[in-house]
């Protein structure tokens, strides 16, 4: 693998690492389908920094729909320095599910998270590079990643990995458990399994768009990133990416926060991505911003799939449009165009660029610890 087109390798890799989990996908799902049997959660915390963060954000809405438990998401430190499982003690231990969606499963904040929740008798989930490490140690149920660590500084397949294989193992406990019909199973199965073929399709539609777009995307100065839902945590996701790849200003925003003085900075040149994600009131509303801002704004792209009926200025992607599962169809051409950006900018990102703050901060366990 070349090192200066690692990330753009990454992505492309995506489509068949996440073929291979659909085709073990009892396998993966089995153990957390007895678990919930046993359990039937109430509350599902999510814990991680940055990425991971992310990730349970955007779970954090499947867990309310197909676990029927209340869910929110924490980033780690804070977590671990502010907050408290159970504080009302409104639930009983093994009521409650910790889900740290992990890359390698070294990371402090989600390993002594796990800890602190096994003393405490609450199950544990996690996804991890590592089935036998330090996190999965204090784990019940281990999804363990296939595929190597990421070349690339910013990473990319283990972000749509880690979303994929917990919203599977959610589907399937919800179906098993009752909690969902057959023709709901059925919706959200089908658009799981198109999930491959879809980024696929949209890695080769973005970088044409791209290509064709190429002076006007360079040219902005700052770049805007909107979505609604549980695709909030995508434009988040995406934002990092942007944002670390390139070093460009780019600012990840819900929709309706956009209206609540970010858009002071926005100027003619920037560009503004919307995410028009599952069909919704706030979908409208959005179409109906990205109308309103031209005055201020000449480059709005709505990114969408390929059979909108609207016109205007997109990117047209291809997505089932089916809630949870777009998570990963609209993050991904949002990572073909953070490396795209750094590529044309010549920023070879296998290139570690502040490396000495891991041992300042001292960020992760080794695996004997």
């Amino acid at each position: 693998m070349g090192q200066s087109n690692a990330m753009m390798e990454e992505i492309q890799e995506q489509k068949s690492l996440l073929e291979g989990l659909l085709k073990k996908r009892e396998e993966l799902c089995s153990e957390f389908v007895d678990l919930y049997q046993k359990h039937r959660f109430k509350k599902v915390y999510f814990v991680g920094n940055g990425s991971p963060y992310y990730a349970g954000y955007a779970l954090s809405f499947a867990a309310e729909k197909f676990l029927k438990a209340e869910a929110e998401a924490i980033p780690a430190g804070i977590f671990l320095n502010h907050r408290n499982f159970n504080i009302s003690k409104r639930y009983h231990a093994d009521e409650i599910l910790l889900v740290c969606p992990a890359e390698s499963g070294h990371s402090k904040g989600q390993v002594d998270a796990a800890r602190q929740a096994k003393k405490m008798g609450i199950s544990v989930m996690s996804t991890t590079l590592n089935p036998t490490g330090i996190l999965a140690r204090s784990s019940d149920v281990v999804l363990t990643k296939p595929g190597k660590h990421e070349v690339a500084m910013a990473a990319t397949k283990g972000q749509t990995m880690a979303i994929f294989m917990i919203l599977l193992n959610f589907l399937e406990a919800a179906y098993a458990a009752g909690n969902i019909d057959q023709e709901t199973y059925e919706h959200y199965s089908f658009a799981c399994e198109k999930v491959p073929e879809n980024i696929e399709k949209s890695i080769a539609d973005t970088t044409l768009w791209f290509e064709k777009n190429k002076s006007r995307v360079l040219a902005a100065e700052k770049y805007f990133l909107l979505g609604y839902g549980a695709n909030y945590a995508t434009v988040q996701e995406a934002g990092l990416k942007f944002f670390e790849c390139h070093g460009k200003p780019s600012i990840a925003l819900e929709l309706e926060e956009s209206l609540h003085g970010p858009f002071r900075a926005l100027g003619k040149k920037d560009m503004v991505f919307f995410l028009g994600t599952e069909a919704c009131e706030e979908k409208k509303r959005m179409l109906r911003l990205a109308q309103a801002i031209e005055p201020y704004c000449e480059n709005r792209v709505m990114i969408q799939k390929e059979n909108a009926l609207e016109k205007g200025d997109y990117l047209f992607i291809h997505s089932s449009d089916v809630e949870f599962v777009d998570t990963i169809e609209y993050l991904v051409p949002l990572q073909v165009l953070s490396y795209l950006i750094a590529d044309s900018m010549h920023i070879d990102l296998s290139i570690p660029l502040v490396a000495s703050l891991d041992h300042a901060m001292l960020p992760a366990y080794e695996d004997d610890k």
